[in-house]
C-alpha cells in the first residue's frame, strides 16, 4: 500500500483516532444459553426480593425487549440528533413492560447494574485482530485515541477494557448512555475530539456501520471515515447514499492504512508553494461587499400590520364554549371569554419569566390550553381543552389581532423571487399555521421559500438557534443574509449574535422610535426604514 494509492483524505496522518467499541475494538458473539441463564438468575433474585416471576416468562421478556430495541435503534438512526434511552426506559419500557409491579419496579431500580451484567451474560466479547498493534503504533507516533460508542452500559465497556488491560489507553471514552445522545448525533464525535483537544477534520473515525458510524462521521465533519467490516457493515437497515474513505477487514488492515500516511508537515513541504492560500483568501474577502444571498423576514410589523380587533378573542371564546358543550361540560355564555382572558394573562407572565431567565422557549398549544386555563375550569374541562388544543390554537391566533399587508412588501418579495434570493419567514408566533394562512391570503405564499415559526421549532427569537435554522434552510453563511424585523432586541440583536451581516428594522411595528434609534447606536441594527418597500434600495 503506497501513499499515492490512498484517497486524498487518508494521505495525511491523523492527530486522533476515534474508535467504535463493538465491531472495531471488540467482536461480539451471542452466547447460546446466555438469555436462559440470565433469566434464571433474575428469577432467583426476584424470588428473594418477595416478587417471584418464572424464569420462562423473564426469558420471553428479554427476547421481546431485544426485538423492540433493535427496531428502535434502526429508527433512531434516521434522526438527525437522536437521544439515548434512559436506564428506566430500557428496563421498564422495553425489557419488562409486561410485568406487574413490584417485579417491574424492582428490576427497573436495579437497572444500571442489570445492564452491566446483561452485556457479558448474553454476549461474548473478543478483542479483534490487530488492535494491540494499532494501539501501540498510535502511542508511538503521538496519535491520540478515543472511543465513541452507542452503548446501553458504558460501565460494562469500561469493565471489559480494564479486564483486557486497555483502560489507560484511551484519552476519552464517549458512551451514549452516559452522554444522553447516540450516533449518528454528530456531537458524539464532537465531544470526543474536544476531550482530546483536536479538531475533527484532523481525526479519523473508525466504525463498522453505515447508518450510524458513516453518517455520524459525515455530519460531524471528521477528516475521514473508515469501516472495519463486521456482520453489520454490509447490511444497513435502510439505504445510505454515501461511502467510507475505506473499508477494511480488521484493525490490522487499518494499521496498514495508517502506516502508509505522511505527517501533515511533510505533505505541506511537498505541495506547490506558489500560491499563499491565506493571501488569496484575504484578497477575495476584500474585493467587494458581501452579496445578499438570503432574506429573513419577520411577519408582524414587517409583512403585516397588526390591528387590535374591537372584540379581542371573540372567535376563540366561541370555539371554547362549543368544545365544552360538545363534551357535555358546558359553561355559561360569555364564560369562554373569561377563560381565555385569564389564560392570556398567565401566558404573558410566562413569557416575561422566560425572557428574564433568557431561555426563550415557545409556548405549546398543550401548555396554553392545559396549564394556563387550569385555574379557570374543572378537571374534566381541562381534559377537553387539552384534547382540542391544536384546533383551538387557530381561532386564538386569528382573534387576538387582525393583520393587513404592509406597504411595499409585495414589491420586495417579487424582487427577491426574480433575483433568486430565497425568502425565509422567521416569526415568533403561537400559531405557525396562522402565519402561513395570512400570507397565503395576501397571495404571497408562493414567494416564500421557507418558514421558521417559533411554535413549531420550540424556541423563539432572540434564541440563536432560530436564526441558525433559517440560515440552514437558505444554505448561506450569516454574513450573506439580511434580517428584517421590527423588534430591536428579538430581531436585530438576535440576528447580530449569530453574525448576520445586515439587520434592518421597520418603523410602524412594536419598536418605538427611541428604541429603533438606540438599536442603530448600539450596532444591533444596521438600518431603519419606514416600510418594507424602502428595503429594495438597501439590497441593491
Amino acid at each position: 500500500m503506497t501513499l499515492t494509492s490512498l484517497p486524498a483524505a487518508l494521505r495525511r496522518t491523523p492527530r486522533a483516532l476515534l474508535l467504535d467499541f463493538g465491531g472495531v475494538i471488540i467482536l461480539t458473539a451471542k452466547r447460546p444459553e446466555g438469555r436462559r441463564e440470565f433469566a434464571q438468575a433474575l428469577s432467583h433474585r426476584l424470588e428473594e426480593a418477595g416478587a417471584p416471576v418464572a424464569a420462562e416468562r423473564l426469558e420471553q421478556c428479554l427476547a421481546a425487549g431485544a426485538a423492540g430495541l433493535k427496531h428502535w435503534k434502526h429508527s433512531s438512526s434516521r434522526r438527525r440528533e437522536p437521544r439515548e434511552l434512559t436506564v428506566a426506559e430500557i428496563i421498564g419500557d422495553f425489557y419488562f413492560s409486561d410485568l406487574e409491579d413490584p417485579a417491574r419496579a424492582l428490576l427497573t431500580g436495579w437497572g444500571a447494574e442489570l445492564l452491566d451484567e446483561m452485556s457479558t451474560a448474553l454476549t461474548d466479547h473478543n478483542l479483534r485482530d490487530g488492535v494491540p498493534e494499532l494501539i501501540s503504533y498510535a502511542q508511538q507516533n503521538g496519535i491520540a485515541l478515543g472511543i465513541v460508542s452507542n452503548a446501553h452500559s458504558g460501565r460494562s465497556h469500561r469493565r471489559l477494557l480494564t479486564a483486557l488491560g486497555l483502560d489507560g489507553v484511551f484519552g476519552t471514552q464517549i458512551y451514549s448512555d452516559e452522554a444522553g445522545i447516540r450516533k449518528p448525533h454528530p456531537d458524539m464525535l464532537g465531544r470526543a475530539a474536544r476531550g482530546l483537544g483536536v479538531d475533527l477534520k484532523d481525526a479519523w473515525y473508525v466504525g463498522d456501520t453505515m447508518d450510524r458510524d458513516l453518517v455520524a462521521g459525515r455530519r460531524a465533519g471528521v477528516g475521514a471515515v473508515i469501516l472495519t467490516r463486521s456482520q453489520h457493515t454490509d447490511n444497513p437497515p435502510f439505504p445510505i447514499d454515501d461511502t467510507a474513505e475505506a473499508v477494511v477487514d480488521n484493525p490490522a488492515e487499518l494499521l496498514q492504512l495508517l502506516q502508509a500516511t505522511e505527517p501533515a508537515e511533510v505533505l505541506a513541504a511537498e505541495s506547490d508553494p506558489a500560491v499563499d492560500q491565506d493571501d488569496a483568501a484575504g484578497t477575495a474577502a476584500s474585493s467587494g461587499a458581501v452579496p445578499v444571498r438570503a432574506l429573513l423576514l419577520d411577519h408582524g410589523g414587517v409583512i403585516s400590520d397588526t390591528v387590535k380587533p374591537q372584540q379581542p378573542f371573540a372567535e376563540a371564546a366561541e370555539a371554547v364554549e362549543q368544545a365544552l358543550l360538545r363534551a357535555g361540560c358546558p359553561v355559561a355564555e360569555g364564560r369562554g371569554l373569561e377563560i381565555i382572558e385569564a389564560a392570556h394573562q398567565r401566558y404573558k407572565e410566562y413569557k416575561d419569566a422566560q425572557e428574564a431567565q433568557g431561555t426563550y422557549k415557545e409556548v405549546t398549544p398543550r401548555l396554553y390550553w392545559g396549564e394556563f386555563t387550569k385555574e379557570s375550569v374543572t378537571p374534566q374541562q381541562t381534559e377537553v381543552l387539552l384534547a382540542e388544543a391544536e384546533s383551538l390554537q387557530m381561532p386564538l391566533y386569528r382573534s387576538k389581532s387582525h393583520k393587513r399587508e404592509r406597504e411595499g412588501i409585495r414589491d420586495l418579495l417579487l424582487h427577491c423571487k426574480e433575483a433568486g434570493i430565497p425568502v425565509i419567514i422567521v416569526s415568533n408566533t403561537i400559531c405557525g399555521r396562522g402565519v402561513r394562512s395570512i400570507i397565503a391570503g395576501y397571495g404571497l405564499d408562493h414567494l416564500v421559500a421557507g418558514w421558521v415559526c417559533s411554535d413549531e421549532l420550540g424556541l423563539k427569537k432572540p434564541h440563536p438557534d432560530i436564526f441558525r435554522y433559517a440560515l440552514r434552510m437558505a444554505s448561506v453563511a450569516p454574513e450573506e443574509a439580511v434580517m428584517v424585523g421590527d423588534k430591536p432586541f428579538n430581531d436585530a440583536m438576535g440576528a447580530q449574535q449569530v453574525g448576520i451581516g445586515r439587520r434592518i428594522l421597520t418603523r410602524g411595528g412594536s419598536g418605538t422610535d427611541a428604541e429603533l434609534q438606540q438599536a442603530l447606536e448600539t450596532g444591533w441594527a444596521t438600518s431603519v426604514v419606514d416600510h418594507p418597500g424602502q428595503i429594495l434600495a438597501l439590497l441593491n
